[in-house]
């Protein structure tokens, strides 16, 4: 008879943040609202969490969802070596689509399928006119590494070729105190190499 372990431990521990964008909330600090859901480092206590999160479409608008690597929050400031892909979804975008990538993505970081010790983590931010996942990772100014997170990026969230995604450095976003405002558009070509637009 075989037994299997009850818990299966991850290769890095993991933590879920929530912050409300809500414009009663705005006078208050991001970091001050910012709130610490749970941290887990075994694939048995992340589903503890993750079947009590609704899916994309239950979620208020004007909030945002983060799953970083333990030590790391989704801050500007507590990632200053790091920058961020991000797709952009429209408010009539496919509910059922926009909740299956971001599964995927959660799924590819807990399962370390980035194949990138750099990677901190994702955000899933609703707005008010659209959805906004970001992919969050440290890469030191280092044009290779980012190009094979966008990759990568790419594949998980099934991007088509032509399609826009984003990138921000966070000391640009400290800067501009945005995410959007200033971010670098890119496309994917056929031949999945990049293109700055």
């Amino acid at each position: 008879m075989i037994s299997t372990p009850q818990s299966m431990k991850l290769n890095s521990e993991w933590t879920f943040w929530y912050a409300s964008r809500k414009e009663k909330d705005h006078h208050i600090p991001y970091e001050a609202r910012l709130t610490e859901i749970s941290s887990f480092s075994t694939l048995e206590d992340f589903f503890k969490t993750y079947l009590y999160l609704k899916p994309t479409n239950e979620i208020d608008r004007n909030n945002d969802i983060g799953l970083f690597k333990k030590g790391y929050q989704p801050l500007w400031e507590s990632c200053p070596d790091s920058g961020f892909w991000f797709y952009r979804f429209k408010r009539t975008d496919d509910e059922k689509d926009i909740n299956y990538k971001w599964e995927r993505i959660l799924f590819s970081l807990i399962g370390e399928q980035f194949d990138e010790v750099n990677i901190l983590g994702a955000v899933l931010s609703i707005r008010g006119r659209e959805t906004i996942i970001e992919l969050w990772f440290n890469y030191f100014g280092y044009e290779k590494i980012k190009n094979n997170v966008a990759k990568k990026f790419r594949e998980v969230l099934s991007i088509d070729s032509g399609e826009t995604v984003y990138f921000k450095d966070n000391k640009q976003s400290i800067v501009d105190k945005s995410t959007l405002r200033n971010a670098e558009t890119y496309s994917f070509k056929r031949q999945r190499k990049f293109t700055y637009n």
